[in-house]
């Protein structure tokens, strides 16, 4: 599949949302959930257009699809789930543990069964021996902003990066810091001792687009401000701080602005392609990013963590699946 996953922190689009409808007072969950919910189900069927994998939607394929599921969302990160029954085109039932966040993980579920049997689904949750069971059914219909919350598939541009790998697992060796826990559905971030996981990288644009629409421009400057705080507490957590009235050369800056971005393919969050760093200022050219206020707060705080100082930021769109930033004291 070309479906964009993006390594995220598990608690930071908990925390981002909240922010957010502090800030706002508007409640913004439904939307959040209904953005999840379409991701996952235009994911599934991305996977299922294309043969062999349509043979999933008929017969038993359809099992072995949902065996698919349950080991997918376990290698993600997002929790443990294990089918307790399974009615094709009607009912489902699962034990979920350790879910990244409930209501979303059940956003994931009914988008993945609506993108398998192409029907409506609603969701109940209830108690067994101690475990959620998450119970699916079908639906008439769904809430009417979910028609709002189509994804939009930017084109991907190419690019030269070579990352290198596990030989035996793929997997890239600078991200050897992450451990899974595939019986209790968790990855680990062993370095800090926290939850990652692999989440679609579209979810996010679409609810800043629907809230930029309600709210206006000012809901921007608090999701930019709040990834700027993020980032800035995960930097002192790996200590990357810088004593205090102690200046660092260009080079050293140089060097730490070349060490960060390149973190940034690593997580599945865009291709800096060009950085040019002068007195105060900073610019930075990524392809395909994967939210452009997320990026822009990540890299200000960047910027502020070694330059001393807080930053303005803007960004230009020279060409689709292009932005450049530019930071400055």
């Amino acid at each position: 599949s070309e479906y964009r996953a993006v390594i995220i922190e598990t608690d930071f689009l908990t925390e981002l949302f909240s922010r957010i409808e502090e800030r706002v007072g508007t409640r913004i969950s439904h939307m959040v959930f209904e953005a999840q919910r379409s991701a996952a189900r235009e994911g599934i069927e991305k996977d299922l257009e294309r043969f062999p994998y349509s043979l999933g939607r008929i017969g038993p394929g359809k099992r072995l699809v949902v065996r698919f599921f349950n080991k997918l969302t376990t290698l993600n990160g997002l929790c443990y789930t294990r089918t307790i029954c399974y009615k094709p085109g009607r009912f489902g039932e699962a034990i979920i543990r350790n879910p990244y966040n409930r209501e979303l993980m059940a956003a994931v579920i009914l988008g993945a069964f609506e993108g398998l049997e192409r029907k409506n689904y609603r969701h109940t949750w209830r108690k067994m021996d101690g475990d959620d069971v998450i119970s699916i059914a079908l639906a008439e219909e769904k809430p009417k902003i979910s028609e709002r919350m189509g994804l939009v598939f930017p084109p991907v541009k190419p690019g030269d990066i070579t990352l290198v790998r596990c030989t035996s697992c793929g997997v890239p060796r600078d991200l050897a810091f992450l451990e899974w826990h595939e019986e209790e559905g968790q990855v680990i971030d062993t370095r800090l001792g926290t939850r990652v996981a692999f989440l679609d990288g579209y979810v996010p644009s679409v609810i800043f687009r629907e809230l930029g629409k309600e709210l206006g421009e000012e809901v921007y400057s608090l999701i930019i401000q709040v990834e700027k705080e993020c980032t800035h507490r995960r930097l002192q957590d790996l200590g990357f701080t810088i004593e205090a009235g102690r200046h660092l050369a260009h080079w050293e800056l140089e060097k730490f602005y070349n060490r960060v971005l390149y973190w940034l393919p690593l997580w599945g969050q865009g291709n800096p392609v060009s950085f040019r760093h002068e007195e105060k200022r900073l610019e930075v050219a990524v392809d395909n990013p994967y939210n452009e206020h997320l990026l822009a707060g990540y890299i200000a705080a960047l910027f502020e963590a070694v330059e001393g100082v807080e930053s303005e930021i803007s960004w230009t769109s020279p060409e689709t699946s292009s932005v450049v930033y530019t930071i400055k004291a």
